[in-house]
């Protein structure tokens, strides 16, 4: 009597991701919007600080002089231009010295200071060589939100032209903020130009256009659930902007890194000749095993930074530990549920059908043609 082999039973874990893929379907739709809602506007409560260490001597020296000395060490500057005129002009020096009234009754604002008030030895520090500019210097107090909350408020009413000057904002305060903004825009940038493209690719790799969304598209759930994560750390603790370079990155490299694994597996099970069900059980046992043990890995080892007293270390940790995380979170539970769904349809929209047009079949038997 002949001895059948039947597929082996698909596992706990497979049961629990297959039982009801619609639902996991809706369930991470919705701890997706619920994840863009929380992450929105991340990038704003993000410090673009935290290269110091707060327990060492030098910064306890630092706040201490910038406690008793708040002039010696101004973090926004003003530079008045005059243009054509001399910045000791009458004009001039009455619009600069109601300027720097102006900035000194503002709250949150110390040590003012200006060209137009300083001793003849300060004086000429603060004033160009060409004796058309000078400059007005302050001190925002504060933590970094609050020193950013201070400038957004008083920004508006300083830059520009105010009769014969215009003005500039400069200093540590607002090179920070405008860093900030230009690193959120570079990041919407790059996301812009790398998604196609990573579409592009992987629509190459797998022929199928169905196929090369479902990498993406962990992708993206994986950097919209860090932001929302990182969100949530800022109510806690300080996190730096650049977490949110990390996110994309690593958010985009490793899940369709892991997207892969599954994709592929379970692509090769289905033209062997496994039905869906058998092929995730399949595909979980082998490639689900080698994203879950490639993510701890990861996470463990970015875990280390934790140990810095720096939060710009420490932010690097908060996210890629998240994003590693969820990419294989998503992974191993969204993607196996999406393709029980689609089951042969995983390869429609074979894009490489159009290249191959116009070509002779191949002759029976012909293994080149393959």
């Amino acid at each position: 009597m002949t001895e059948v082999n039947s597929p082996p039973r698909p596992g706990g874990w497979t049961r629990f991701v297959t039982a009801r893929p619609r639902l996991s379907l809706l369930a991470a739709l919705v701890l997706t919007v619920l994840a863009v809602l929380a992450g929105s506007g991340v990038a704003e409560r993000l410090g673009s600080g935290g290269w110091e260490d707060p327990g060492a001597q030098s910064t306890y020296a630092t706040k201490a002089l910038e406690r008793e000395f708040p002039g010696s060490q101004p973090n926004l500057l003003l530079l008045v231009d005059a243009g054509r005129a001399s910045v000791d002009d009458p004009a001039v020096v009455a619009e600069a010295n109601r300027l720097t009234a102006s900035l000194a009754a503002e709250k949150g604002i110390v040590g003012v200071g200006s060209y137009w008030q300083a001793d003849a030895g300060a004086a000429s520090a603060l004033r160009a060589r060409d004796g058309h500019e000078a400059l007005i210097a302050a001190r925002i107090t504060g933590d970094e939100k609050t020193m950013g909350e201070t400038l957004d408020r008083i920004a508006p009413a300083l830059r520009g032209t105010h009769g014969p000057v215009e003005v500039k904002i400069g200093g540590g305060v607002a090179v920070r903020h405008e860093m900030q903004t230009i690193i959120q825009e570079d990041l919407t940038r790059a996301e812009m130009i790398a998604l196609p493209i990573t579409l592009v690719l992987l629509v190459m790799v797998f022929g199928s256009a169905i196929a090369a969304l479902l990498p993406l598209g962990i992708g993206i759930v994986a950097i919209l659930g860090t932001n929302a994560v990182l969100s949530g750390l800022t109510r806690f603790t300080d996190v730096s902007i650049f977490a949110m370079n990390l996110t994309t990155a690593l958010g985009l490299g490793l899940a369709i890194d892991y997207a892969l694994f599954i994709v592929r597996r379970f692509r090769e099970e289905l033209a062997a000749g496994a039905d869906p069900s058998t092929a995730i059980g399949t595909t979980l046992r082998t490639a689900g095993r080698t994203v879950l043990f490639s993510a701890l890995t990861v996470a463990v080892s970015l875990a280390a930074m934790l140990l810095f007293p720096q939060y710009f270390l420490r932010s690097f940790a908060y996210a890629g530990m998240a994003v590693v995380l969820l990419a294989a979170a998503a992974a191993l539970i969204l993607l196996p549920a999406a393709l029980i769904l689609l089951g042969d349809r995983v390869n429609s929209l074979d894009l490489r059908r159009l290249f191959r047009r116009g070509r002779p079949a191949p002759a029976p038997g012909d293994e080149g043609g393959r």
